[in-house]
Order: structure tokens, then C-alpha cells, then sequence
């Protein structure tokens, strides 16, 4: 009977430890929130495993019109900081209900600092863009090096004790950058054509990256109109173009309708997949080869 007490006892008593430091060790956890998966990527590479990272749009979902939930409202507001795109719809709209729901949190513009692209301000569904900025930064590899440097500063604020480690891991990631930029130039070093269409402009910082030419469809937002589109189909023919470039998350029947006209193929991609570096390797292998292919 007392060694059954004891074990018990033992037992408990274990249990209680251990619950103490991962409570101790969880206090220690800085938790951040971002918008994409493929922040949560290049988060990763410079905080390794110091901080939780919270992710608020789903990878499926729509990021230019998503709403987060009552359930990711709370989770935001147990995080340190927010680091954002800078110029993402879903963030200007949002973004300041998140921050009134945490007013102690942080917010990091990871866009400081890069040479942003303008666009048209249009209607794009129910929302508008409304700075007028190409918001897609992400799809471009000297555009996340910024971004790397303005997250690196980020953590070092909300946690300077791991500021060296931080630094060490940032360093690593520039190599690796340095390589990812040095692959994809050499993909596109004897294409034939520099040209390529796409639905939603989405490539534009990847295009200036490498001296390439981004075609898009869509017209302010909207389908384009007939004396748009007679125009792309004689830039299609005119640049040898036979595929169009579409994001997993729009719907593929007005693609497929123009691509059907200038008798092209639709080809897709997720821009916000979770690992960056290949789903930008991809993205690149996929350009690069569409300009090989003759209609």
C-alpha cells in the first residue's frame, strides 16, 4: 500500500515538474503573427524554432479578400508582433481591428525599404486596392532580402536575448538566397521570348527581378473588355505566347474562356504556397519553359 502511495506520489510529483518547465519554457515562446504561409518560410529560416508563428490565411483560401475568424482574433491577440506585407488588402483592412484587439502587439512592416511597384487603383471583387501598390513582394528574391533584414530587426526588438542567433541565422538565409537568385537567372539566361500572360498580375516583382515582360488580363480588376482582349490575342500572337499564367486561388473559367480564344494553355500556381524556395523554383521552371513552347 505505501509503495502504491509512493509511485503515486512519485508519479504526481513528476507530472508536476514537468508541467512547470514546459510552462516555464512556453513564457520564454515569443508568439508572432503573419499574414501568409510563405512569411511563415522566411520567418522560420531567421527565428528557427524561438518563436511560435501564428498564420492567418489559410493556404487555400483567396488573400486578397480573406476575413479572419473570431478563433484567429483571440490567437492575434496573444502575439508580440505582427509582421506584415505592408500593402496586402486583407491587411488594410484589417489590420488596425487587430491591433485594436492587442494593443501592445508590434507591427513590423516588412515592406521598408523596397522599391514598390505602383498599380492602378481598381475594384478587384468587393474590395478596392486602395494604395495603389503591387502588394506581392513575397514572389521576388531581392524584395524577401529586405524583407529578411526588417524581420531580423523585428525579432531582435521583441527579443534581444536571441538577438545573436538571430543574426547568425539571417546570414545563413542571404547564402541561400544568394543561390536561389543565381538558379533562377540562369533559367531564364537564352529564353526566346521574355514575355509571358497572365490572369492576375501577381509576377510583377518577379518580372522586374529578371528582365521579364508581365502581360495581364485582368483590366482593373474585372474580365477585360473586347478591345482589350483583341489586343491580347495580337500580343499573343505577336510574342508567341501560349500559355497563360493563373493563381490557384482565382477561379480558372475566365482563363480557360481566353485561353481558348488566343489558343493558349492555362497553367497554374500557388503564390502563397508553404515552402517558398521551391514554390519559387517552380514558378520560375514554369515561366521558363512556357517560353520554349510554340503555339
Amino acid at each position: 500500500m505505501r509503495r502504491s502511495l509512493y509511485l503515486f506520489s512519485l508519479i504526481f510529483t513528476i507530472g508536476f515538474l514537468s508541467c512547470q518547465q514546459s510552462s516555464n519554457i512556453n513564457k520564454d515562446i515569443k508568439t508572432i503573427t503573419v499574414s501568409i504561409l510563405p512569411q511563415k518560410f522566411i520567418v522560420t529560416q531567421i527565428s528557427g524554432e524561438q518563436v511560435k508563428i501564428n498564420v492567418l490565411v489559410p493556404e487555400d483560401a483567396n488573400h486578397e479578400t480573406y476575413e479572419p475568424t473570431a478563433a484567429q482574433m483571440v490567437e492575434v491577440g496573444n502575439s508580440q508582433a505582427y509582421f506584415s506585407l505592408g500593402h496586402l488588402d486583407f491587411e488594410n483592412s484589417w489590420l488596425n481591428k487587430l491591433h485594436q484587439s492587442n494593443p501592445e502587439m508590434k507591427i513590423f512592416d516588412t515592406s521598408t525599404g523596397i522599391d514598390l511597384i505602383a498599380a492602378e487603383e481598381h475594384e478587384h471583387g468587393d474590395h478596392t486596392h486602395q494604395s495603389g501598390i503591387d502588394p506581392h513582394i513575397w514572389l521576388s528574391v531581392s524584395a524577401v532580402r529586405i524583407q529578411a533584414e526588417n524581420i531580423l530587426e523585428g525579432l531582435k526588438v521583441i527579443d534581444s536575448v536571441n538577438g545573436k542567433y538571430y543574426e547568425a541565422n539571417y546570414q545563413k538565409f542571404m547564402l541561400t538566397l544568394d543561390s536561389l537568385d543565381a538558379e533562377i537567372h540562369r533559367l531564364f539566361e537564352s529564353i526566346p521570348s521574355r514575355s509571358f500572360m497572365i490572369y492576375h498580375p501577381s509576377l510583377g516583382y518577379f518580372a522586374r527581378d529578371y528582365q521579364l515582360e508581365q502581360i495581364a488580363i485582368e483590366q482593373e480588376g474585372k474580365d477585360p473588355s473586347p478591345a482589350y482582349m483583341k489586343n491580347l490575342i495580337d500580343l499573343a500572337e505577336a510574342k508567341n505566347i501560349s500559355t497563360i499564367f493563373i493563381s490557384s486561388q482565382f477561379s480558372k473559367q475566365s482563363a480557360l474562356t481566353i485561353a481558348e480564344q488566343i489558343h493558349a494553355k492555362v497553367e497554374e500556381f500557388n503564390p502563397t504556397a508553404p515552402d517558398w524556395i521551391n514554390n519559387m523554383k517552380s514558378i520560375a521552371g514554369k515561366l521558363a519553359e512556357s517560353t520554349h513552347e510554340t503555339k
